[in-house]
């Protein structure tokens, strides 16, 4: 399948069981996507015996997520990389914040034979770092600019990392995401 798009992102503060069960309080947005970027690190080692390889591990190890959108309201930050926020203060970083995992996922338009198809990639954790900041002075012409923040890929306690399923309308897609993102647990 060919992408050819990239679509509503959506993000919940994660609350994870001992087994590794997700839970999370409901789909926030982080505003438009521009771009998403995951690089996923595996582990790998090898095992020779009698001078051959007999083993091989090439195991889930980590990841990175670098997202791009295209705005980065306070609130937004706040509840990313966890700083407080409020309209009289603005947001107020502290070297003691600590930023909470979240669930993180996308929407991405595929065509296949002619057919549109909508893809949902989701993350089960994630944790956002403090993004850089790049100003310019406007010059001639406008260049727009915008705000990338890089989270670590982590498992579950119970092994998962992802989740990823097709479906044949946008709509449908949307819904699912959301849906990953207000789950609680069974009791």
């Amino acid at each position: 399948m060919a992408k050819i798009g990239l679509n509503n992102f959506r993000y919940g503060i994660l609350t994870e069981a001992q087994d590794g069960t997700p839970s999370y309080a409901g789909a926030l947005i982080p505003g438009k996507a521009i771009s998403c970027n995951v690089e996923i690190s595996n582990n790998s080692a090898k095992l020779y015996a009698d001078d051959v390889e007999q083993e091989t591990d090439t195991s889930f190890a980590g990841g990175t997520a670098t997202i791009g959108v295209d705005r980065a309201d306070y609130q937004t930050q706040a509840n990313l990389l966890g700083h407080t926020y409020s309209e009289q203060n603005g947001m107020v970083r502290n070297s003691n914040d600590v930023a909470p995992y979240v669930g993180f996922g996308r929407v991405i338009k595929l065509m296949q034979d002619g057919v549109l198809k909508w893809k949902v990639e989701f993350l089960y954790k994630v944790k956002f770092a403090e993004p850089s900041q790049n100003d310019t002075t406007q010059g001639e012409n406008v260049e727009f600019s915008t705000t990338e923040m890089q989270g670590q890929v982590a498992q579950l306690a119970n092994g998962n990392w992802s989740i990823t399923k097709t479906f044949d309308t946008k709509a449908e897609a949307i819904s699912y995401l959301e849906g990953l993102l207000t789950t609680t647990p069974s009791a």
